[in-house]
Order: C-alpha cells, then structure tokens, then sequence
C-alpha cells in the first residue's frame, strides 16, 4: 500500500511539473510574440513617417515639374532635392519612363526598373540596387502627378536599415522589412529577393496601413532563452510549492524593498535628505546659466545612500509624490533664499509615475507661480516606452508648458531613448548622455553632430552631461553645443554655493568680452 501510495505520489508531483512547464512554455510564447509585435509596429511607424516626410516634401514645388523639359527644370529639381532628406535622388517621370534626375540630369530609363506594375496608391518597391548602382539596395517610391507621369524618390536602404536596427535593442534578433514582389532588406542593410524572404521569414509581423511593406521581427535567441527561463521557472515553482512556498517568493523577493521604502518615508519626515545643485554651464562663455536639482539622502545607520539605490524603488512605488514635492518645496525655498534677479534656468528630474499622478500638474503650476519671476522651471523625463504608452502625457506637455514650463529629454541616445521620441513630445532640451560625451575628445564628435542636427531639426538645444575634460569642453565649442554639466565645471554643491559661483563666472565673463 505504501508503495502504491508513493508511486501515486510521484505520478501526481510529474504530472503537476509537466503541467506547470506547459504552462510556463506557453505563457513565454506569448510573451515573445507580444514582443515581437511590438516592435514590428514600432518599426513600421519609423518607416511610414519618414515615407510620408519624403512624398509631403515640397510636394506642390515638384508636382509643376513633371513632363516639363529637363533642361528647363534640371536646376530647380536640383535644388528642390536638397531639402528632401533621406533620398539619394528626385527623379521625373514622363511616358513611364525617368527623364531628369536631380543626380544626373537627363536620363532614360523605364519606370519598370525601378516599380512593378500594378502598384497601389503609392508605388513603392525595394531593389538591390539601380541600373546606375547596382549593388546598393534602395527603396524607390513613386508619387503619380498623372497616368505614367509623377515622380520617384529613390531612398537610401541605410536610413531603413538604422531604424530597424533599433529593434536589436528591445530583443529583436533579425528585423526585416519587405515589399510584396520585390524583396527584403533586414537591419545589417542586407538585401533579399522576394522569393529567398518568403522562404526564410519566421517571428511576428506587422503591415503599415499606408504603404504596401511590412515589417517582421524575430526575437534574439538570448532574449527567447531569458523569456523561457524565467517562465519555465516560475512555473516549476508553481508547482512545487504550491501558495505557501509562493507566498514565501513573495516576501523573500520584495521585504527589502518594502524596508527601503519605509526607510525612506521615515527620513522624509526625520530631515535626512536635502539638496544640491549641479550647474549647468553656457559652454561659449562658461558662464553659469543654471543648475539641476539633485536629491541626497544621509542615514543615520547607513550613512550617505547614493540615488542610485533608492530612486528607482521611489520611482515606481506610491511614494514618488512624496519625494517629488519634497523636491519642489525645497527647491523653491532654496532659489527664494538666494534673492538673485537674473534669469536662471532650475531642472528637476521627474519620474513617469509624476505624469500620472493627479496632483503633478497643479503641483508643478502652484510652484511656478511661486518660484522668483526670473527662474525658468525645467522638467527633465527619461523612459520613451513609457511616456508613448499614456496618451495623457501629451496633454500635461501642454498644459504645463502653456505657463511656461519646458523640458529636457534625459540620458538621450541610452537604452530609454531614441530618435522617435524627439518627434511626439515637444521637448525643449535634449541631453546628451555622458558615455558619449566621454568618447568625443576620442573619434567620436561624428555621432555628437548627428545628435545636434536632430535636435536642431525640432527646434531643441542640446546639453552635454557628463564634461570632465578641459578636451572635452573645447570639443563641444567647436561642434555649437550650447550648453554642460559636469565635474570639468563643478560638482553638485549647495543653492548657495551656486550662486556664488554664479556671480564669479558672470564676472569672468564679462571681463574675457
């Protein structure tokens, strides 16, 4: 009976386990397939904006030009091209054949060679290349003025491949876009035909709305094994200790974050946080122009507890109220007691959860209404996939910046942000992380130009964070950058020392004018 009983057991505890894997097993299945979609979809908004900015480009200055001379319009199609961005070349087309190209001037060459026949609304194709280069893939667009006549834009692959390529950075392993009956090119630029796409497409798609491409995303085998890890072993978990041992996770997983959070309720309320200030610096002038509000904890077990252990718990826990209007009060105390006349500009970093919450935003305009008139409020946001997911934000953009509030895009260029994000939300200042800002006394100052002609494209300044290098500085002059921050200029110190300093670099200046 007791061998019975036992080998009942153990047919129970395996079926339980082989349950629970499938379970598991399933569950990562979806989690990977979500993941995949989302990107996919991420990516075809990439793409359908930049499609829709080349057509929409001096669309009616190119519509009059079509069917007219080449010799005539050469020089304007010319110089119309320039302000398209993303195109190797603006082409005419008459008769269905391309006539003038605003690369080479005349031409002939038949249409088909660069758009099937039959396309929809807008022809678009993807080709290895074009008769005169024929090994660089493109991405040919033709916009119809009238039955075979119209233009073509040719459009480099590179631009399509970089913003598949941002995909790898959210899990994607293979990210390839495609044209139905003409071919594939993935996020390395690499150009497939239709037939070898076909054949070879795996993962999950997503089809643009406007255009007749798709894009499909395979997740990378580390982000699938990771998926199945953690589910696998949740599940077995699952089954082998059932609610108690689960219950048990539970408290082992999250006790030190609620004792860290209790901790820092208590040291609100026990005055053992304050603030400092690290200026931020007119990089021309190194006149000190503004500072960002930084918060610091002492504890009087622990000691000095550095941001970086208790904000991210802060940041996503009902306690963010708390510490972000102990930010605002402290600081609107700290810039009062200064009684500084000249315009001074004062950040303060804010989580996502802040945007949510239904306080912030009457928080925020009660504190702008008290902070002395020469202070400019700036809010510095980092977190792209959460700003995109709450539409709400929007609104609190507009409403806060209506009464004169601006804000800064944090840590651009790290995991959190990408070129998309400077498009939906209009920030006022974009800050350049500091691991490229320590690159670019060393070859980098190419990706630091790309970064400032984005940002100048909508209209934002830019701030490097991170200068410690008097290399650096002189780097950063030479490429405009606007404004710095960093330890090269002063490390966070106190609201007083601030304007101390303020006042010596205000006077440095002036006498080096």
């Amino acid at each position: 009976m007791r061998n019975i009983s036992a080998a009942c057991a153990v047919v129970t505890g395996v079926c339980v386990m082989l349950s629970a894997a499938a379970l598991g097993e399933r569950y990562a299945d979806g989690v990977i397939r979500f993941r995949e979609h989302l990107i996919a979809r991420d990516m075809v908004n990439s793409i359908e904006r930049i499609l829709r900015y080349v057509v929409s480009n001096q669309r009616e200055a190119l519509r009059r030009l079509p069917g007219q001379p080449c010799e005539t319009v050469a020089k304007e199609l010319a110089e119309l091209k320039t302000y398209v961005r993303y195109v190797r070349g603006v082409n005419l087309v008459a008769n269905e054949h391309l006539y003038c190209s605003s690369a080479l001037g005349p031409m002939n060459v038949a249409l088909s060679a660069y758009i099937p026949t039959g396309q929809c609304q807008y022809g678009l194709s993807l080709n290895r290349g074009t008769p005169y280069q024929p090994d660089i893939p493109v991405l040919p667009v033709f916009r119809p003025t009238a039955p075979g006549t119209g233009l073509l834009y040719v459009i480099e692959a590179p631009y399509i491949a970089d913003v598949l390529a941002h995909g790898v950075s959210y899990g994607a392993g293979k990210v390839m876009l495609s044209v139905a009956g003409s071919g594939s090119i993935d996020e390395h630029g690499v150009f497939s035909a239709a037939t070898v796409a076909s054949a070879s497409r795996s993962g999950r798609g997503a089809a643009s709305a406007d255009f007749p491409f798709t894009v499909t995303v395979t997740a990378s085998p580390a982000f699938v094994s990771q998926v199945r890890w953690k589910y696998g072993a949740i599940s077995c978990a699952m089954g082998l200790l059932l609610d108690l041992l689960i219950a048990a996770a539970y408290l082992v997983a999250f006790a030190p974050r609620r004792l860290l959070l209790s901790a820092v309720r208590q040291g609100l309320g026990a005055g053992q946080f304050c603030m400092v200030y690290q200026p931020l610096v007119d990089i021309p002038t190194r006149r000190i122009v503004g500072a960002e509000a930084l918060i610091r904890w002492t504890h009087p077990r622990w000691g000095p507890v550095t941001p970086a252990v208790f904000m991210t718990e802060v940041e996503s826990s009902n306690l963010i109220g708390d510490v972000t209007r102990f930010v605002l009060q402290r600081t609107e105390a700290d810039m009062h007691a200064m009684n500084d006349n000249a315009p001074f500009r004062i950040a303060i970093n804010v989580a996502p959860m802040d945007l949510e919450r239904k306080e912030f935003v009457a928080e925020v305009l009660a504190l702008t209404d008290r902070l002395p008139k020469s202070t400019i409020l700036v809010l510095e946001i980092t977190e792209r996939f959460l700003l995109a997911r709450n539409p709400g934000v929007r609104n609190v953009f507009a409403t806060l910046r209506e009464r004169g509030v601006r804000f800064a895009l944090d840590d651009f260029g790290t995991e959190h942000s990408n070129l998309d994000v400077l498009g939906q939300f209009p920030f006022d200042f974009v800050k350049i992380d500091r691991q490229f800002i320590s690159q670019i006394d060393k070859g980098g100052e190419g990706l630091i130009e790309a970064i400032t002609a984005v940002a100048a494209h909508y209209g934002m300044q830019v701030i490097a964070e991170g200068v410690e290098t008097e290399a650096q500085h002189e780097a950063l002059r030479r490429l405009g950058i606007s404004f710095g921050q960093g330890y090269l200029y002063r490390r966070p110190v106190s609201a007083e020392e601030v304007f101390s300093a303020r006042h010596a670099s205000a006077l440095a200046a002036d006498d080096v004018n």
